[in-house]
């Protein structure tokens, strides 16, 4: 494979990350910014891969597209409480299966973020719109 990401993988990460899936020229609306900070470091990190890195960066983003599916998938049985002697829950009282795939899936983005060495989109609802950039008071 090649060193360089595809415009296909470069789109996963943005995704994957919570950034908007817009044109540099698209982040004004209607007067207003578009928050979108931290996104030239994003693009930065993008266009700057080795060969190593790259394929670290193609294995992350398999694992984070897998995790998606399975969301997709999930939504198919989030109300089944139980069938017959099976009851499905989560780690905690109260979470389904969903949330602990969400939570897995929010684990995969915060590594491909630390891969990349960029903050992931602060915004994103995803992330509870906090960044993962710390602040000391």
């Amino acid at each position: 494979m090649s060193a360089l990401l595809t415009e296909d993988e470069k789109a996963r990460c943005r995704r994957h990350m919570g950034f908007p899936e817009v044109a540099a020229v698209s982040v004004y609306a209607m007067g207003m910014v578009i928050p979108m900070q931290g996104a030239f470091l994003l693009e930065a990190a993008l266009s700057s891969q080795t060969q190593y890195s790259a394929e670290r960066v193609r294995q992350l983003l398999g694992v984070l597209d897998g995790f998606e599916a399975k969301m997709l998938k999930a939504a198919c049985y989030l109300t089944v409480e139980s069938i017959g002697d099976i009851k499905m829950r989560g780690a905690q009282s109260g979470m389904t299966s969903t949330d602990l795939l969400r939570r897995e899936y929010i684990y995969w983005a915060k590594r491909l973020s630390d891969t990349l060495g960029v903050p992931y989109y602060p915004y994103a609802e995803m992330f509870q719109g906090s960044g993962n950039i710390r602040v000391r008071r």
